[in-house]
């Protein structure tokens, strides 16, 4: 894991109150005293695209929301192959499962450059016992991740591989913050897809000649949204 920027402590948690997207986080609904319980760092830290966060099966002091970027989650499966199970996105927390004392259940693995708010357990225990807005902002939580598992399984594990594809092309857009996106290797859409990387490649390089995708600089792509839906949605 390599870090670009580790800030110091947040003693008192004040750029928190200010967080550009505060409304997306998980401290979206804390009040001035709330934070004002906060006396525990909280770090915010920049990964370089391809950085570990944490390994499958480690134990897990934090939980990460993302300010920007994109983190997949693996799966490594007992006959050595691996699967990509979800993307997370800004607002997305990572290492979940950490508040109910699990190790991690998977890889976190930074697809570009990420930034995320590194909290404490033991910040987010206190305040989700002394803080009703908190304890609601986590079953919240854990009900988008498992939505978000439940529409991975539907959308982007079934049907063909032009299929899956054109679904992951258009969930990554809609994720993105600007006019495009970021497009990951024909590997790791294969491990998200459940496809071939010969199948992943196979349906880029056709949706490229329709003109439906095109590659831009620094791993960057835009997508006809309104044909890929009509297409495949």
């Amino acid at each position: 894991m390599k870090n670009i920027l580790i800030e110091k402590a947040w003693r008192g948690a004040d750029r928190c109150k200010n967080c550009a997207i505060r409304h997306l986080v998980l401290f979206s609904d804390l009040d001035h005293q709330d934070f004002d319980r906060i006396h525990h760092p909280i770090d915010d830290i920049d990964y370089e695209p391809g950085s570990w966060i944490y390994h499958q099966g480690d134990e897990m002091p934090f939980v990460y929301t993302i300010r920007s970027g994109l983190i997949k989650l693996i799966q490594h499966l007992p006959n050595g192959d691996r699967r990509i199970v979800r993307l997370l996105r800004q607002g997305d927390l990572a290492g979940l499962e950490s508040l109910n004392g699990q190790n991690a259940d998977h890889d976190a693995v930074t697809l570009d450059h990420v930034s995320v708010c590194r909290i404490p357990r033991s910040v987010i225990k206190t305040l989700q016992r002394d803080t009703p807005n908190l304890h609601d902002a986590l079953i919240k939580r854990w009900q988008k991740a498992l939505s978000g598992a439940d529409s991975w399984i539907t959308k982007l594990s079934t049907g063909n591989a032009k299929q899956r594809v054109a679904r992951l092309l258009l969930l990554l857009d809609q994720a993105s913050t600007d006019d495009s996106f970021f497009l990951p290797t024909r590997e790791d859409m294969g491990a998200m897809l459940g496809v071939t990387t010969e199948s992943a490649s196979k349906a880029t390089a056709e949706f490229k000649r329709q003109n439906w995708l095109k590659a831009l600089s620094h791993n960057r792509a835009w997508i006809d949204t309104d044909e890929l839906q009509r297409q495949f949605d």
